[in-house]
Formats: structure tokens, sequence, C-alpha cells
């Protein structure tokens, strides 16, 4: 259990919203998340607006709502089941976006995978080549607050179907690593179990995975093959707000 799912629990129980202090007291009391921070309230405060943000951002249905005042409870639907529409409609948007890009050629791939490491925030991004399937098909830096630089070699594999990235891909993308280099996958597929723990091995440089569903996310979130539409939704104040 994470401590954003502790979280969830314990306004589950509790059928309203509580401060984020509370909160965190109740999941300390149960046990529910072993505490590794010496600030464990702020940290669960500091995650459910992170968690608000990236659901916002990617058009997902929303867990939590901040009530004023510290005040977290839990999102309640919109009227006729609104909210749900809209995270089932970005659902499909992103299958589509997924799709796409199985059905594209491979070179439209790789310059769609430059294309998002732009958006991405990533500069000196470069295509190193056309057609092949070599260790490394792009390059880039990926530059944080102006102050974090970290040069990344990318291969993009634009998989169909059931045949998944296996352990020896990760092992070719580790070998073409420059110095100071890291590495990342990107493919509109999925991993196995062995790339997995290729990827992760610590003994070893790291290498990102990110798979297809990961892929249509990022494209969506980035606004790359679709745009954000924002409308307006009125709701009636209660009579006592409205001072009646």
């Amino acid at each position: 259990m994470t401590l954003l799912e502790a979280a969830h629990t314990v306004l589950c129980e509790a059928g309203e919203s509580l401060h984020y202090g509370e909160i965190t007291k109740q999941i300390i009391t149960q046990g529910l998340w072993p505490m590794r921070s010496q600030t464990p309230a702020h940290t669960l405060n500091a995650l459910v607006g992170r968690d608000i943000k990236r659901r916002a951002a990617r058009g997902e249905q929303q867990r939590f709502v901040r009530a004023g005042r510290g005040m977290i409870g839990l999102a309640a639907d919109l009227p006729d089941g609104l909210l749900a529409q809209i995270a089932r409609r970005n659902r499909e948007v992103r299958a589509q976006l997924l799709k796409q890009a199985q059905d594209g050629s491979a070179d439209d791939f790789e310059q769609l995978i430059e294309t998002l490491l732009v958006q991405m925030g990533f500069e000196d991004v470069e295509v190193t080549s056309f057609g092949g399937d070599g260790g490394v098909d792009v390059r880039g830096t990926l530059v944080v607050g102006d102050a974090v630089r970290v040069r990344m070699a990318v291969q993009a594999k634009k998989w169909q179907g059931r045949n998944k990235v296996g352990r020896p891909i990760v092992q070719q993308v580790r070998g073409s690593l420059g110095a100071h280099e890291q590495g990342l996958i990107i493919t509109t597929s999925d991993f196995t179990k062995g790339a997995c723990e290729e990827a992760a091995r610590p003994d070893a440089t790291p290498v990102a995975l990110m798979n297809g569903k990961q892929l249509a996310v990022l494209l969506a979130e980035n606004e790359i093959g679709v745009r954000r539409e924002e409308h307006v939704l009125l709701t009636l104040d209660e009579p006592d707000e409205a001072g009646g």
C-alpha cells in the first residue's frame, strides 16, 4: 500500500474530509504505511497536491479534493457521471494515439519520439539514424530546473500486439551507451519481466522503460496529436451559500 492508498483508505473509513495531519496520524496508528519521512504529514500533503495536478493534466478522474485549510476529502463524481464520461473519453483518445503510433512507419515513430522529448524539456535532441534498428535511435539532454542535465540515449521500438521487448534489447541499449549517458527504451507494446529485471539491475547503469500506455499518456499530456478543450460547468449554490 502506498501513502496515497493509505490516505484513501482512511478517508473512506471516515466518510468525511480530514486535515492532512489527522489523516497521517490515523495512517500511523493503523499501521497502514511504514513512515520513512521525518515529516510524514507534509509529505502526504505534497503527494496529494501532486496527484491532483497530474490527474488534472492527464484528464483523469480525481481521487482527492482539497477543501481548504489543509482539509482533504475524496473527490465526488459530477452529476450524471460526467467526470467518469470525461475520463472514459480521454482513455479512448489515448488508445487512438497509441494505435496511430503503431500504424505509422519506423521513421515516423522516431520523429514522434523526438517531438515528445523536446516537449518534455529535452535539449539537443537528434535522431541518430533512420530505417535501422541499432542500439540508439534518438539522443538528447534532459534539463531539470536549469541545474540538472542528464544525457539520454533512447531506443524507439514500434512493436504491436503481444510482441514484448525482452532482456536482450535492454542489454543492447546499455552496451550502446556513451560516457555519462543513461538509457531509455520507448515502445508501443510492453516489456517482459526479464527486461524489467535487467533494466533495474543494481550493479549496472539503469535503463528507463516506457511502455505503450505510458507513451500515450505523455503524448496526450504534451498535446501531441491532440488538443485540450475546456468547458465551463455551472453548479447552483446551496441556499445558505447564496444567502437565501
